[in-house]
C-alpha cells in the first residue's frame, strides 16, 4: 500500500488481495490517514488488486462512511473488470464514484 496526500487530496494505491485478513489492517491504517489528515477527497487505487471477497467490500463501505463523517467524496479508481463487476454487484456503485482510466 502506497499513499500520497496533496492539499485536501488523499490517495492511496492497494497492492494486495482484498479479504478477511488484510482487511483487518488494512482498515485501522487507512482510518489512521484519514483521521489524520481530514481530505476532502478521498481516491482508493484498485488497479494492483487482483482478488476481493466480500471483506472487500466492506472495506470499502466503511471508509466511505468515515469520509462521509467529514464531509469528503470518495472515488474507487481502476478496479480489474471481475471487481468492477463485484462492487457493481453490491450496489456500492450508486454511492462512490468508479473512475476507470
Amino acid at each position: 500500500m502506497r499513499y500520497d496526500y496533496e492539499e485536501g487530496n488523499l490517495s492511496i494505491k492497494l497492492d494486495e488481495e482484498l479479504d478477511m485478513n488484510s482487511c483487518k489492517v488494512l482498515r485501522n491504517v487507512i482510518d489512521g490517514y484519514i483521521m489524520r489528515y481530514q481530505p476532502k477527497n478521498f481516491e482508493i487505487d484498485l488497479s494492483d488488486v487482483k482478488f476481493m471477497d466480500s471483506s472487500g467490500i466492506g472495506l470499502l463501505m466503511g471508509r466511505y462512511n468515515l469520509i462521509k463523517l467529514i464531509d469528503g467524496s470518495m472515488v474507487i479508481k481502476n478496479p480489474s473488470n471481475s471487481i468492477k463487476r463485484i462492487i457493481e454487484l453490491s450496489n456500492i456503485s450508486s454511492q462512490i464514484t468508479l473512475r476507470c482510466e
